[in-house]
């Protein structure tokens, strides 16, 4: 990574201090950009604007020159200040003098870039993460960005999307060395460089990708003498076969009139001449068609690309749009997609690649597709994918954000989104009422029911042993139940929130993952039975109409009890005979032996099943009647539609076939098919014809509510790709917000969030509201909890570092990684001991919340009430199946953890998992101390922060160019009084009466200055000391709030030479060590009216003089680098290693290999210096001496090494060609729309056909002939109509 201290740094005008002062950097964003006429007809306020009308031009990232201001009426744009900040939020600014001119490098024309047209910017507000706006990407040249820029220019292309677009056509340009053993093959040397476009949602991928292909186009010529076309056959590949009309949109849209052929018609027809023909089309196919076929079909496509020449001299463009569908290839076996995928980048080395994904590099055992990144293979420090991977997966996730710097600086790796100002995160809580819980537990108490009466019949001998996967089946139903269970309970929360929104006139969006359409279909089968043992004519199940809505959690337990509950002796199972050796039996005795085997397996095959014993019967039976008293609620999303006005207001956008309505003026039910033609009537579920039935059903029912016929849209996870609800300015319902709903949470957390998108696009005039509606059962709520403040702190998806497919910093909350390994089995290790003990320091107050609510147990008897509650906890993970004794030994797994807890009530799920979470908590906490818990980049944070001398250049990386440089640092993290005082100002309200009191009297130790009860280190120590919870008037009334929200009292402390402590207090160990001086309040009962900082200083000077004189000299005293007079040194040296670092990544980490675990970690920080205002991103390094000579030899050993190796030095590694030549009628030809008959007889069309190629030679009869046409045609001056054409002349 570069450092950042560019000196072409952009002029930005002045910005909010608040962002800027917290690390806020200006990047290349584009604006909220909405046509005049549109504001005017919607009476809408343009996105940004200053006061005196001027508009804000686009910033460019790189060297902006000053240019005038625009006029009034022109776009606004704007500047996105991204604060790397957890607690800030993003500030959308505007700017005035600053053009989006990009000046020049240096004079070759190759190298000379082109301005890029102010006249038409994004269609909404764009931005990149603080972590990729602190490196540049390279310039495209001139050469590139010939037919971009005239996009830009014609407002068919934004200047965000060109940028994408004019890195692609670059990348494009060069040339990598493939394998070795390739090199003196017949196998062309070198592959064309792919090019990454990991944009989010409505930045425009397709536009992007249009632009790519038109360029192609117009550089495209024919070999006359051959016959052969160049660069005028392309593959774009997507994960839906409807997507083919939107890449005809955008290939139209940017004036790109090539023919796109469906890939499923053509390659299936028997008959392809008129697929053949096309000398010039974009083959559009889905990744299910390139698997298909038991890999014929690549043939197919590879043979139509290739034209009969050969596959080493095909140049086209090759999309892989949705490129993380090829993601397992590493994995064993790897899948057909990803097989498939990399098969046609070896068969096709001079295709020109882009692979197109907002996940597609968020995890590096997903990235092995990507081989023309160049990043692994010859002429890098990684000969294998393998070999990288390795390397930077122990790295951790600050690797991944490394790897995101360097792919952008190598000019092959875009990730912009757009901004998320304005979108609303909030978090409906959802209390479960006791009918509520009650049904759980019952519900819960009947499935340990079935339990204990499977083990007792298992264990009769009569029953032949377990049947297979029937405990597993088990828990599986239990997790699903569960599931649906917590669903169930947000509904009527849900409807009466939703119905709130309607009435303020906003439209409501609710997501969801699965429809629960399979357990439907059992219910309907048992109605069916039902009928049919009554006696009654079979019907079909469309025309019966039902009291209730179905239940799919009374579903799962009737489906579990019919086909898993034993009720038979378990057949017996044919013996496994050995296969006959290749050379026959050795011996007359082996052979007897495989007769006899062969004889038992066909008489045991011919025994009938065994009959079902009577008892076990009923038993089921009377386990099947216990179901229906449960009082379990219906299926919720039927439910939903029925509570929010049915069909008629609610559209449907799953992939679910058939549902419950209401019939129509009654209180009954009846089923009813969504998509499909059943033949034969039963149950209304059968399958559609394709899955292009529920997509052009999708299609219309999110029409209907963006045209504002239906105010309530439901989503599920299947149905939601491509799908846009957000209130685009072509919906006829852009008026109503957007409230979003997301009432099911898996636990990817990435998952769930992307289905935010939908809501969130392109061009929208209003951001939409987001909702997570959580219970409190399985820990859902402090997970989705967690989810919603990091989206809010980080203004939500524009925090792109490893956020750039989440959108938030989750890594803390990923409860199955090695850290909620390492908390699970320290959790089971202290359940183990006799008696057990707390696992971790939050322990405490869950158990002692765990027991105030058990008013039935709270007995006299029990005189250690926490040991009481260890052991109900010990007791609850025996009770579902979990002995932690035999997990500790054969490793613990935090899925089966968590499936099994479900199973518990709700009181005892929640003591289980909150213990876990809290153990989390601490191993997390560990691993941060020691350096193992990579989590994201850090940010260095002090008073002051400045560089001691210019970086160090150590190493050249030969493959780019790129330079490897060590920087110095010098960090004062003290803090003064004077500092400190502001902070406690800012805590005494102006307003506020006299008498009344900032800080309660409870249990939480007061905000102020503290001093040590005793001398450390021969002096006394003083601290500020703030309160971590701050509760209002009307919480702090209440002392249950501040035990809820902070069992601990936790403490915020600031000393004078260490600063802020990153690390909390709680109230007993402060008040343990150190004792009150001045309290706010008792700082606000002195000081007068004006309550300024100098007044501060005086009031503790004159009364608290011993404290002032010690704050004052532990500063002074400790402003050196070293430790002395007892005293943690204010100042320290930072070492970071900046620039190219993943080339000699291992040499890094060879130097280190002696040092300690915190310095071995190698940690990814940024820091900023505070005058100057330079950032750089790289690797945290020791800077001691010992450490430095180790640097320096190792680099000095690693360029010694590749000077004698056959890769830089002999160069090779790269070839870099010229873009190709614009061919005049190319462009021409594919600007020309294809003729229609309307077109055809109009004045001013163009003579050429569509179907001729650009290269016709122009002969003088045809010039004649189309001057006689154009000259009638102006005579008569108006157009032929198709009825006057073929009458007769009168």
């Amino acid at each position: 990574m570069a450092d950042y201290q560019s000196s072409n740094k952009p002029n930005i005008p002045p910005q909010a201090e608040d962002a800027v002062g917290d690390g806020g950097e200006a990047v290349a964003t584009f604006s909220a950009y909405i046509p005049p006429k549109w504001a005017a007809d919607l009476q809408l306020p343009r996105a940004v604007s200053d006061t005196s009308g001027a508009c804000s031009p686009t910033v460019a990232r790189n060297g902006m020159v000053p240019a005038a201001k625009s006029p009034p009426g022109e776009n606004t744009d704007v500047i996105c200040i991204d604060c790397s900040d957890d607690d800030e939020e993003l500030e959308i600014v505007s700017s005035k003098e600053i053009s989006s001119t990009i000046p020049s490098t240096n004079d070759d024309p190759k190298n000379m870039t082109v301005p890029l047209s102010n006249k038409l910017s994004h269609s909404s507000p764009a931005c990149e993460s603080g972590l990729l706006a602190s490196v540049s990407a390279p310039e495209p040249s001139k050469e590139c960005l010939r037919v971009i820029s005239e996009l830009v220019q014609q407002g068919k292309l934004s200047p965000l999307q060109a940028e994408g677009s004019g890195l692609a056509i670059q990348r494009h340009c060069r040339l990598l060395r493939r394998d070795k053993s390739d090199a003196n093959s017949s196998q062309p040397k070198y592959m064309r460089a792919g090019f990454f476009i990991g944009d989010g949602a409505g930045v425009g991928k397709g536009r992007q990708i249009a632009a790519v292909i038109r360029d192609s186009y117009c550089r495209s010529v024919k070999d006359a003498s051959k016959g052969l076309s160049s660069r005028r056959r392309h593959l774009w590949l997507s994960v839906s076969r409807e997507l083919i009309e939107d890449a005809k949109r955008d290939l139209e849209d940017i004036g790109c009139y090539a023919p796109v052929l469906d890939g499923a018609d053509g390659l299936s027809n028997v008959n392809k001449k008129s697929f053949n023909n096309d000398q010039s089309a974009v083959l559009f196919i889905t990744y299910a068609l390139l698997i298909s076929g038991k890999g014929s079909k690549i043939e197919e496509i590879i043979s139509w690309l290739i034209q009969g020449q050969c596959e080493n001299t095909f140049d086209g463009c090759i999309i892989f749009d949705e490129a993380h569908k090829a993601k397992n290839l590493c994995q064993d076996p790897p899948t057909a997609t990803g097989r498939l995928v990399m098969l046609l980048q070896e068969r096709l080395p001079n295709a020109r690649i882009v692979y197109c994904s907002a996940t597609g590099v968020s995890d590096l055992k997903q990235m092995a597709y990507a081989v023309r990144l160049g990043l692994w293979g010859p002429g890098t420090n990684f000969a294998t994918f393998d070999i990288f991977r390795e390397s930077l997966e122990k790295r951790g996730v600050g690797a991944m954000e490394l790897l995101a710097l360097e792919m952008k600086q190598a000019g092959c790796f875009v990730a912009r989104t757009l901004s998320w100002d304005g979108a609303e995160f909030q978090t409906v809580k959802v209390k479960l009422s006791p009918e509520q819980v009650n049904v759980y537990d019952n519900s819960m108490k009947w499935w340990e029911k079935v339990k204990t009466e499977m083990k007792d019949i298992l264990c009769r001998p009569d029953m032949n042993g377990t049947p297979k996967m029937l405990w597993s089946q088990y828990w599986s139903a239990i997790q699903r139940f569960s599931k649906e269970l917590a669903i169930c309970a947000k509904v009527p929360i849900l409807v009466d929130d939703a119905l709130a929104q309607l009435k303020e006139g906003n439209s409501v969006v609710i997501g969801l993952q699965s429809t629960g359409e399979s357990s439907t279909q059992f219910t309907l089968e048992e109605l069916e039975r039902k009928l049919t043992s009554e006696g009654k004519k079979t019907v079909a199940v469309e025309e019966i109409h039902l009291d209730s809505l179905l239940s799919t959690s009374q579903a799962i337990m009737t489906t579990f009890i019919r086909n898993h509950f034993p009720v038979a002796p378990q057949p017996l199972e044919p013996i496994k005979i050995p296969p006959i050796p290749d050379g026959g039996f050795k011996s007359e005795m082996d052979k007897t032996m495989h007769m006899h085997f062969v004889s038992m397996n066909e008489k045991i095959k011919s025994q009938p099943p065994p009959q079902p014993k009577p008892e076990l019967l009923a038993l089921r039976k009377q386990l099947l009647g216990e179901v229906t008293i449960l009082s379990l609620p219906p299926t919720p999303l039927d439910d939903i539609i029925d509570r929010l006005g049915g069909t008629e207001n609610v559209a449907e956008m799953t992939g679910r076939s058939g549902r419950c309505v209401r019939v129509p003026n009654s209180i009954k039910y009846r089923f009813e098919k969504r998509v499909g033609i059943s033949k034969e009537k039963k149950f209304g579920l059968s399958a559609p014809l394709s899955e292009e039935d529920a997509d052009r059903l999708n299609i219309t029912e999110k029409k209907k509510f963006m045209d504002g016929r239906k105010s309530v849209a439901v989503i599920s996870d299947a149905a939601s790709t491509g799908i846009s609800l957000h209130t685009s300015a072509k919906s006829k319902a852009r008026d109503r917000r957007r409230v979003h709903f997301t009432i099911e949470l898996p636990w990817a957390a990435d998952k769930a969030i992307q289905q935010l998108g939908r809501t969130h696009r392109s061009g929208q005039i209003s951001a939409p509201i987001y909702k997570m509606v959580v219970t409190e059962l399985g820990g859902e709520r402090r997970f989705a909890a967690a989810v919603s403040k990091r989206m809010a702190s980080l203004g939500a998806l524009t925090k792109g570092d490893r956020r750039a497919a989440t959108g938030s910093d989750l890594s803390e909350f990923d409860i199955d990684s090695r850290f909620g390994r390492r908390a699970l089995k320290r959790f089971y290790n202290c359940m183990l001991a006799e008696p057990p003990y707390t696992p971790s320091k939050g322990a405490t107050a869950i158990l002692d919340s765990y027991w105030y609510s058990l008013k039935d147990y709270r007995l006299d008897s029990v005189c250690d009430w926490r040991i009481f509650v260890l052991n109900e906890a010990k007791d609850c993970l025996e009770s579902i199946g979990i002995e932690p004794k035999a997990e500790t030994k054969r490793g613990v797994e935090v899925k089966t953890f968590l499936n099994r807890i479900a199973a518990l009530t709700v009181g005892k799920q929640n003591l289980v998992f909150s213990l876990f979470t809290s153990t989390m908590d601490d191993v997390i906490a560990e691993a941060k101390t020691t350096g193992e818990f990579e989590g994201s980049v850090e940010d260095i944070r002090a008073t002051t922060i400045e560089l001691t001398c210019s970086p160090e250049n150590l190493i050249t990386d030969a493959s780019s160019g790129a330079h490897t440089k060590l920087a110095t640092f010098l960090v004062d993290r003290g803090c003064s009084l004077q500092r400190v005082t502001q902070t406690f100002l800012d805590m005494i309200p102006i307003d506020q009466d006299d008498d009344e009191v900032i800080e309660g009297d409870d249990y939480v130790a007061k905000s102020g200055f503290y001093i040590s009860r005793h001398r450390i280190m021969g002096r006394y120590l003083v601290l500020f000391a703030k309160r971590k919870v701050q509760l209002t008037d009307e919480e702090d009334t209440e002392k249950e709030n501040r035990i809820d929200s902070d069992p601990l009292g936790l403490m915020v402390l600031t000393r004078p030479n260490t600063g802020t402590n990153p690390y909390e207090k709680s109230t007993a160990d402060l008040e343990k060590r150190y004792k009150l001086v001045a309290s706010v309040d008792d700082v606000k009962n002195i000081m007068n009216d004006t309550r300024s900082k100098e007044d501060l200083m005086t009031v503790l000077e004159e009364k608290y003089p011993m404290f002032w004189k010690l704050w004052n000299d532990t500063f002074v005293e400790s402003n050196n680098v070293g430790l002395e007079n007892g005293l943690a040194p204010r100042c320290s040296k930072l070492g970071i290693v900046t620039g190219a670092v993943l080339h000699c990544l291992p040499a890094l980490e060879q130097s280190v290999a002696t040092r300690k675990l915190a310095e071995r970690s190698l940690k990814i920080i940024r820091v900023e210096t505070s005058t100057n205002v330079q950032r750089m991103v790289g690797m945290r390094y020791p800077v001691d001496n010992e450490a430095l000579i180790n640097l320096r030899c190792t680099m000095q050993t690693l360029t010694a090494a590749r000077a004698g190796g056959d890769g830089a030095a002999k160069g090779g590694i790269f070839i870099d060609e010229m873009p190709g030549p614009i061919q005049g009628k190319s462009v021409e030809w594919i600007s020309s729309p294809p003729k229609t008959m309307k077109s055809f007889f109009t004045p001013d069309s163009k003579v050429m056909k569509r179907k001729h190629l650009p290269n016709e030679k122009n002969t003088p009869a045809t010039e004649n002939k189309r001057m006689k046409i154009g000259s009638t045609q102006k005579k008569t001056g108006r157009t032929k109509s198709i009825t006057s054409f073929f009458s007769k002349p009168k």
